[in-house]
């Protein structure tokens, strides 16, 4: 397979299987998503990934946004492909929503294009991002005054697939959810183990309900 035919293969195939039924098409990065972190160089093929909608299934109620395009292998031959490894990035990123949203686009966005950035070492040493890495904000995440949740942070998938596999290699899903001021002080002091408890228990931990309370 070429890129196009791989890149073809996740969005018509592997991603449906997943997820379900697509909602809008895919979602394109745009040059501005980048401008927000400085004086950045953008690799164009970076604007090739975007962000891609899913709607609620019978075993799923949410809405789903997933990032395509990470795991596309830019710049390797097709002849030293290999399945066990990583395909491109290895990771695409997931969010999970209530409500069929236009902010969680902007927000998922705003997360590859962060990872993107770090993994070329545009923002300093912090590499890639990583599991129960917060990502702190000054702003609500849904731009409403009454949201409580403004940190982004990364989680392992729970109740979805961990990772899916093109014939480029493997890919790790790593899902975006979002946590108010307290908790993120509760996960400081208590540790993340002890949040994620909480947010498993009030339905909090994979899915974004931008209108709950905080669970500490």
């Amino acid at each position: 397979m070429d890129l196009t035919e791989i890149a073809d293969h996740r969005e018509t195939v592997v991603y449906p299987e997943l997820f379900g039924a697509q909602g809008r098409g895919m979602i394109a990065m745009q040059a501005e998503v980048f401008k927000a972190f400085g004086d950045v160089t953008v690799d164009p093929n970076w604007l090739k990934a975007g962000v891609m909608e899913f709607a609620p299934t019978d075993a799923r109620p949410t809405w789903l946004y997933v990032t395509s395009g990470y795991s596309t292998p830019y710049g390797v031959d097709s002849a030293t492909f290999d399945p066990e490894g990583e395909s491109g990035a290895g990771a695409e990123f997931v969010m999970q929503t209530d409500k069929q949203t236009d902010w969680s686009v902007v927000r998922l966005q705003s997360v590859l294009a962060l990872d993107m950035l770090q993994s070329s070492g545009q923002l300093g040493g912090d590499g890639p991002l990583a599991f129960f890495d917060q990502l702190p904000g000054k702003f609500p995440i849904n731009g409403n005054d009454r949201c409580l949740l403004k940190t982004l942070m990364l989680c392992p998938p729970e109740g979805i697939p961990a990772s899916f596999a093109l014939p480029s290699g493997q890919v790790a899903l790593m899902v975006v959810t979002a946590i108010t001021d307290a908790e993120q002080q509760f996960a400081a002091q208590f540790g993340m183990d002890h949040l994620a408890d909480k947010l498993r228990a009030a339905d909090a931990m994979m899915v974004i309900r931008p209108d709950r309370p905080s669970v500490v």
